[in-house]
């Protein structure tokens, strides 16, 4: 019976594994996307969040029918409730980047009427982010969690940055409102990207330390 909760286990890490693989690339191609708007690259993450759903589908099937079938002691079951909330993030995660891929698609090939150094900037950091929650999440690391996790508010405040700066720079430009808009929509989506982040990391620590703390 043990055997097989272990190989049950390792499949789940697996699936999850990959899927935060996934998840990590989308943000990645998003941004490539918007930056050189380049709508078939746009297209193929659209395409890659349907890849990313299906793995939250398969992982939650695998969390509930061992659930059901091994009788786990309250430690694993604790390890499968926060496996279901991170695949959740990671899920939203894809949805983020798939909404970067949309303004791509929504705006066409025109070129940005405004240099985006700062989102390239913020791009790197909520990457830099999440691929440090997900090392933390895999090797069961606390401290990298609290690290990394205090990060978040360093993503806030440049989002704020961009914000403003985008709200003061359509007052000189005529009918490139739509661009405007689609460029702080990208900087509030990775905003978002980075508070899922902060939540796996939130999560991981609550796995192991039974310590529920909020970033």
């Amino acid at each position: 019976m043990r055997d097989m909760m272990i190989e049950k286990t390792e499949e789940i890490h697996r699936k999850i594994r990959e899927m935060s693989e996934l998840s990590s690339k989308s943000i990645e191609m998003a941004m490539m996307a918007f930056i050189s708007q380049n709508e078939k690259m746009a297209n193929d993450v659209i395409m890659k969040d349907k890849v990313i759903n299906a793995y939250e589908q398969e992982i939650e099937n695998l969390c509930v029918t061992f659930a059901a079938t091994q009788s786990p002691v309250a430690s694993d079951l604790r390890r499968f409730m926060t496996v279901l909330r991170v695949v959740v993030d990671l899920e939203r995660i894809g949805d983020y980047s798939c909404n970067i891929a949309q303004i791509v698609m929504d705006l066409g090939k025109y070129g940005l009427i405004k240099p985006i150094e700062d989102l390239k900037i913020m791009e790197s950091r909520v990457k830099e982010m999440l691929d440090d929650s997900l090392k933390a999440y895999f090797n069961q690391d606390v401290e990298l969690a609290f690290a990394t996790a205090e990060k978040d508010e360093v993503i806030d405040q440049l989002y704020e940055k961009i914000y403003r700066e985008l709200l003061s720079y359509i007052k000189k430009v005529d009918d490139e409102e739509d661009q405007i808009i689609g460029l702080v929509f990208v900087g509030r989506y990775l905003e978002r990207i980075a508070d899922h982040a902060t939540n796996i990391c939130e999560r991981l620590i609550y796995m192991e330390t039974g310590n529920s703390v909020k970033f």
